[in-house]
């Protein structure tokens, strides 16, 4: 399986080309942070390109009041082309940006948010009040639209991230945005931000739900500072009881999630690591092994085999010769 983050990133670099993601599947190899790069270049290129046609727009802005300027784009600008000149445009009226934004349907903005130059979106994410932002905001989460919702959660302030953490109360919609943030730094400033209960919460969520949300709980573990990943990932498993590690297990493998149930094994307590090893896949030395795939998950195999390995002993010694 694709790991989440260079998912999000073709899925991003597919916006940007207007083709579907599935056309550029044969990038997953390279990995998130090259695709990144691509992205950024290819996305810096394309905004640089149409930089002059944004200026003559932008000339334009003081001409027409804001009522009639959001009705006009609304009704007759697509939101691809509105995201894409919305961002040049708002930096040369900043003023603006507020009183635009607030005369504007949720679907639009949502329609446009995923073409909006990336690069203006640390600019504007601090300057523009919540409150403006929830009904957009909403409407991406009603989407499903995780990829879009994490570009700003990305950018976001201390004060932005306490807020939609305490608007957003669906515990999967964030623990789904959140895996699709590719900077740690941010993931430990969001996770820092919100309270120890519903960091156990998110967990808990996501070890109750489908296998997609499964893995993106795993991902988004394997990401984060020992400070978190730690206790986060020991109630990941304590939500289910005891005798629910084994089965969760069972589910990991069957989400295809086991190389970023690697990432988290470390942080795992001995009884935990032992009931994983009862799922037949998770204690088979060439299963764990084609999983891990690099070196850096070396370690993660050897504590699997190794909390088998006194299980297997025990039973050859009983065993009649």
């Amino acid at each position: 399986m694709t790991d989440l983050v260079t998912r999000a990133q073709i899925i991003m670099l597919a916006q940007l080309l207007d083709v579907e993601p599935a056309e550029l599947s044969g990038l997953e190899r390279l990995g998130a942070a090259p695709v990144e790069a691509l992205r950024r270049a290819m996305s810096d290129a394309l905004f640089d390109a149409l930089a002059t046609v944004f200026r003559r727009v932008s000339k334009l802005a003081p001409l027409i009041p804001d009522a009639l300027a959001a009705t006009v784009a609304v009704k007759a600008v697509p939101p691809e082309v509105a995201g894409r000149g919305g961002g040049a445009i708002g930096m040369d009226h900043q003023h603006r940006a507020a009183s635009l934004i607030s005369r504007m349907s949720p679907a639009y903005l949502a329609d446009a948010a995923p073409y909006v130059d990336p690069r203006v979106i640390p600019f504007f994410a601090p300057k523009l009040p919540f409150a403006l932002l929830v009904p957009a905001a909403d409407e991406l989460l009603r989407r499903r639209d995780y990829v879009t919702a994490a570009r700003f959660v990305e950018h976001g302030t201390d004060e932005l991230i306490r807020e939609f953490e305490r608007h957003v109360r669906d515990d999967a919609a964030i623990v789904r945005t959140g895996a699709m943030v590719s900077r740690t730094e941010v993931l430990n400033t969001i996770l820092r931000t919100v309270s120890a209960e519903r960091r156990e919460r998110l967990v808990a969520a996501g070890a109750a739900g489908d296998d997609e949300l499964l893995a993106a709980t795993l991902s988004l573990l394997g990401r984060i500072d020992a400070e978190f990943a730690r206790p986060m990932s020991n109630h990941f498993f304590e939500s289910q009881g005891a005798e629910g590690v084994s089965v969760l297990g069972a589910r990991i493998v069957a989400a295809g999630a086991v190389a970023e149930l690697l990432d988290v094994v470390e942080y795992l307590a001995a009884d935990t690591v032992r009931g994983l090893t009862a799922v037949a896949e998770l204690s088979d030395p060439a299963a764990l092994r084609r999983a891990a795939g690099t070196g850096r998950r070396e370690s993660a195999v050897g504590r699997l085999l190794g909390a088998k390995a006194p299980a297997r002993a025990t039973a050859d010694w009983l065993s009649p010769h």
